[in-house]
């Protein structure tokens, strides 16, 4: 067995141990034979349908992890193709194909997605062709459910671990069920901020990507370690080099544990700047997750969950309900909740909007509450009643402009008159996430009282990519020092205007972006709730002079890629104080 060191990108922390499964690509070159012995025909008909009712639980958790971390309008997509799974049409053809014609299930399968290519292709308008891939992709993930049933010839026994190795990181990867548990996954393609690295991230999971020719390279079986926080890969490993890898993640968890007992002392530096660490929440689910005693508040709170997990539209009663519970939690602490922020390709399943040749560029966010006005109206007054449970504040989506904010305004000047003076004046905040409103702060501060940057659509609509696109992925860096020299800009800025300025995007949930965020000014991070302890202990090891320098230094680069290393140099570094300090 020849050792072999493999170089990529970090998507996922931590130290992963197990057999490699190397994950054949849906077109399934790798299949022997086509046409089945007719003794075999029963026995394949059994394996499809083992393989369609794994992928349909996988789905399923794919649609319960993504809604967790996303958002229920991400999530819907996913419970559609289910229902794919289970079209009569479908299963017929597919039947009769391995019946019939004794096809391999892999090729009766080939030929439905075959037949779905044909019908769509020619037809015009990415409405229709995003239909075809619907109805095109759930099968995919039955091909690979076919692939991990042909790979239970590892020869390990089941319980033992194994390190997925596949062409493209995506939901369904992570999620995927197998009797061997997911120790780690290495991948060719996939966005760092994607949904798959996200979800690799949310179910502790480590996981590189930008392996070149991954599942060439690493061969079915051979033991390998994942690296996550360092992005490195070792194939045909020892049985000494094992034991060294699990003495290292035995040493991160027990890190982990350490600063778990600080996590309830406020946040600072190590020179005693305070910086305030707070929560996203997407539901109450999420107050399971963590301790919600860590948190000095919620700095995000994601109100689409309760839109999209019902049939129907939420009462004012339901919603306050909600907003109750999560304030209820959090005594004495603010709760910024986000005003619902769905539209374009984010639809309710009970309420019809129109099609939109480009959704990320159009009806959503505030946009949609503008002319949805009385369902605004409702969120708006459930929100100041709630207001009587504790420190309810409001975080306005999709500001482009000084005018939507005072359309808003006026909103609430009039649901306060119509209640006579029964109801609590609500803070109202801007979420800067379009580049117009990170040019706009002056005169958005003056007419609004605090300010929360969401860097993903900010570094989405800065650099005009889809975080989820392959093709395009690699553009999406929130560490170029155009992004950096932005923030810095925006932190500035409210220092200047006296108006409090948060994070609240995947960027401050990282040591590197934490770091760096509070060099740049900001003095309060909201991130996932596992991370808040986390990122209490990395910043009780910085002085805040040195993080001021570092800031500067990195948004002084030329590049993404040294400005990303300077800042996850530094990462590193103090990561390595932590474990120092906690006795290790």
């Amino acid at each position: 067995m020849t050792r072999q060191e493999l170089k990529g990108v970090s998507v996922s922390p931590g130290v992963g141990i197990g057999a490699a499964f190397v994950v054949v690509r849906s077109g399934h070159e790798a299949i022997a034979r086509r046409v089945l012995p007719a003794s075999q025909v029963a026995e394949a008909m059994e394996r499809f349908e083992t393989a369609r009712i794994r992928a349909i639980e996988a789905l399923q958790r794919v649609q319960s992890a993504t809604a967790r971390e996303f958002g229920i309008q991400d999530a819907a997509i996913y419970g559609a193709q289910v229902a794919v799974l289970k079209d009569p049409d479908a299963l017929r053809l597919i039947r009769r194909l391995m019946r019939d014609e004794r096809l391999a299930p892999e090729f009766a399968i080939q030929q439905l997605i075959n037949k779905f290519e044909k019908l769509f292709d020619g037809l015009e308008g990415g409405a229709m062709k995003n239909w075809a891939a619907d109805l095109r992709d759930p099968w995919q993930v039955v091909l690979r459910e076919l692939d991990l049933e042909d790979g239970s010839a590892l020869g390990m026994p089941s319980g033992a671990g194994i390190i997925l190795v596949a062409e493209e990181l995506t939901p369904s990867l992570v999620t995927r069920s197998h009797s061997h548990p997911v120790r780690g996954i290495v991948c060719a393609r996939g966005g760092r901020f994607s949904h798959g690295a996200v979800l690799a991230r949310s179910f502790a999971i480590p996981a590189v990507i930008g392996v070149e020719n991954a599942t060439d390279r690493v061969r079915h079986g051979e033991p390998v370690i994942v690296f996550g926080e360092e992005g490195r890969v070792l194939a045909g490993v020892d049985a000494e080099q094992q034991v060294q890898a699990l003495t290292l993640a035995e040493e991160r968890k027990e890190v982990r544990r350490a600063v778990a007992g600080l996590a309830r002392e406020p946040g600072r530096t190590a020179d005693g700047t305070r910086i305030e660490v707070l929560a996203n929440l997407e539901s109450p689910r999420d107050l399971e997750l963590f301790d919600p005693e860590a948190a000095e508040g919620v700095g995000l709170f994601r109100t689409e969950f309760l839109f999209m997990e019902r049939a129907e539209f939420p009462s004012e009663r339901e919603q306050c309900e909600i907003y109750e519970s999560v304030l209820q939690r959090f005594p004495g602490r603010p709760v910024v909740f986000r005003t619902l922020d769905v539209g374009g390709d984010k639809r309710l399943r009970y309420f019809r909007t129109p099609h939109e040749s480009n959704p990320a560029m159009g009806w959503r966010g505030l946009r949609v509450s503008l002319q949805w006005r009385d369902l605004f109206l409702v969120q708006l007054r459930a929100l100041a009643v709630a207001r009587r449970s504790g420190d309810a504040r409001v975080l306005l989506p999709m500001v482009s402009a000084l005018e939507e904010l005072r359309e808003v305004q006026a909103l609430v000047e009039q649901l306060y008159a119509d209640s006579n003076g029964s109801l609590q004046r609500l803070p109202l905040g801007v979420m800067i996430e379009v580049p117009a409103a990170a040019m706009a702060l002056r005169d958005l501060a003056r007419e609004c009282d605090f300010f929360s940057v969401g860097t993903n659509d900010l570094v989405q609509y800065l650099y005009a990519v889809d975080r989820d696109n392959p093709w395009v992925s690699e553009l999406y860096q929130p560490y170029h020092p155009a992004h950096l020299r932005v923030l810095r800009a925006i932190a500035r800025a409210g220092e200047r205007l006296a108006l409090p300025t948060s994070v609240c995007g995947e960027m401050a949930g990282h040591a590197a972006g934490t770091l760096f965020l509070a060099g740049a000014g900001f003095r309060s991070l909201s991130v996932a709730g596992p991370f808040v302890a986390e990122a209490k202990a990395l910043l009780r090891t910085a002085d805040i002079g040195a993080l001021r320098q570092l800031a500067v230094r990195a948004a002084a680069c030329a590049t993404a890629r040294e400005a990303q290393g300077l800042l996850e140099d530094a990462a590193a570094a103090h990561w390595k104080e932590m474990v120092r300090r906690s006795g290790r």
